[in-house]
């Protein structure tokens, strides 16, 4: 009985190290990291898009860019700020004169090993000046 009892935990042990769920989710064009479980190594990018504002502007500046890190170890210390409105404040730092960002693409790569993670943000967009 002993030994049986011994095989299932490990078993159940193994399990819940091997295994896990990671990934990058967006949220109105910000994106945010999803981890469930322990992850061992995680490799994963993607992109998303901001759809335009269709409201009369002049452009400022065409592919302004602007990035940010987060790193996440054991999804217990969080550090960094990879939100959409600090991405957008840098960006528009660049271009003098612009009140906002149209035609926005965020691509974003997140690596993990060994439960220590790291996610890059690059944004680009175009700066604009409301009429």
């Amino acid at each position: 009985m002993k030994k049986m009892v011994l095989a299932f935990g490990g078993m159940f042990l193994a399990a819940f190290l091997m295994t896990g769920c990671a990934g990058v989710t967006s949220y109105q064009g910000a994106p945010g990291p999803v981890f469930l479980g322990s992850n061992l190594y995680t490799n994963v990018s993607g992109n998303t898009m901001v759809q335009p504002i269709t409201s009369d502007f002049t452009v400022v500046k065409h592919n302004v860019t602007a990035s940010a890190k987060m790193m996440s170890i054991f999804t217990c210390i969080n550090m960094g700020d990879i939100s959409y409105a600090t991405l957008k404040k840098e960006a528009l730092a660049s271009a003098p004169g612009a009140d906002d960002l149209v035609d926005v693409r965020m691509d974003y790569t997140m690596n993990n090993i060994l439960g220590i993670n790291e996610i890059t943000v690059n944004l680009t967009g175009t700066a604009v000046k409301f009429e």
